[in-house]
């Protein structure tokens, strides 16, 4: 319940609607809370914390591995990364 506050105090000083902050914000952080608290215990071990560290940095390998084989190379890190920016600094976005 005070997280909920929280992130509703937090968005309206930030600009936001409530409802929109409620929706929007306040509900993903909740998602995301619940997906790493594994077993439902109301607090986020550092196990359940580290595994989700671990598929993250697994998935962006993945990613970066564009011919399967296991490792990254020099080419293969640097379309990445292009890649990367290429996407967070185009027009709109």
């Amino acid at each position: 319940m005070r997280m909920r506050w929280l992130m509703a105090a937090m968005a309206l000083v930030m600009g936001l609607g409530a409802a929109q902050a409620q929706e929007s914000g306040l509900d993903r952080v909740v998602e995301r809370f619940m997906a790493l608290d594994e077993d439902a215990s109301g607090t986020v071990s550092w196990d359940e914390y580290w595994a989700m560290v671990q598929e993250r940095a697994k998935a962006r390998f993945d990613e970066m591995d564009a011919d399967g084989d296991g490792e990254v190379s020099e080419d293969e890190f640097r379309r990445f990364w292009r890649q990367r920016k290429a996407f967070w600094y185009r027009p709109g976005h």
